[in-house]
């Protein structure tokens, strides 16, 4: 069985002449029922071995370690590097946010990150990739915020922030009522991961 798609609609198929089929059929849909135009320079059939990008995220068939072929859903490369330049340019500056703040700010996108690619698999180099670019890139936009050096600062902020959990930072601070806030910088790793199982028509 071979995965097709087209830009905007996965098909799958037995045979290249029924998939093309298809694609013909839904052309004349849209260009005779609702007078849209099908841009067939973005209109392909391929085959999932070859694996395809389809709304931010890398579908192909791979072989699992027990031998068989399985379709995945992974994380496109272009997606990791877009998503760790964004990180690193929110650290390379911006040392007058509260670090509380700059906390919030980096789980909003961590949390979102996480939450898009909840389905994904083959994602423990690039979670181990990503949390240890956030580890290290926050400890210099702390060095440079208090303008210390990263060590003392480890032995300040870094703590398990629950009993049983990893070490990271873990900061505090004092919110506008004057109570104080405690920050615990999220690591990826720790997101929950669900399983996407795939079924043909």
């Amino acid at each position: 069985m071979e995965l097709r798609h087209s830009k905007s609609h996965p098909h799958s198929g037995a045979e290249e002449p029924s998939v093309e089929a298809i694609r013909e059929e839904c052309r004349a849909f849209l260009e005779g029922k609702l007078k849209l135009t099908l841009n067939m320079d973005k209109t392909h059939v391929t085959q999932v071995n070859d694996g395809f990008v389809f709304l931010g995220h890398r579908i192909i068939r791979k072989r699992e370690k027990w031998g068989t072929m399985r379709v995945s859903t992974t994380i496109p490369k272009e997606k990791v590097k877009g998503f760790i330049h964004k990180l690193v340019k929110d650290l390379s500056g911006n040392h007058e946010v509260r670090t509380a703040d700059m906390i919030d700010r980096l789980h909003r996108q961590l949390a979102g990150w996480a939450t898009f690619y909840k389905f994904t698999g083959f994602t423990a180099y690039v979670i181990q990739k990503i949390d240890n670019v956030v580890f290290w890139k926050f400890a210099h936009w702390l060095a440079r915020k208090y303008r210390s050096r990263i060590k003392p600062l480890m032995r300040k902020w870094l703590k398990a922030p629950e009993e049983g959990k990893a070490k990271t930072w873990l900061t505090y601070g004092v919110s506008e009522q004057g109570h104080r806030v405690d920050r615990a910088l999220r690591r990826l790793i720790t997101s929950p991961k669900a399983q996407f199982k795939w079924r043909n028509p």
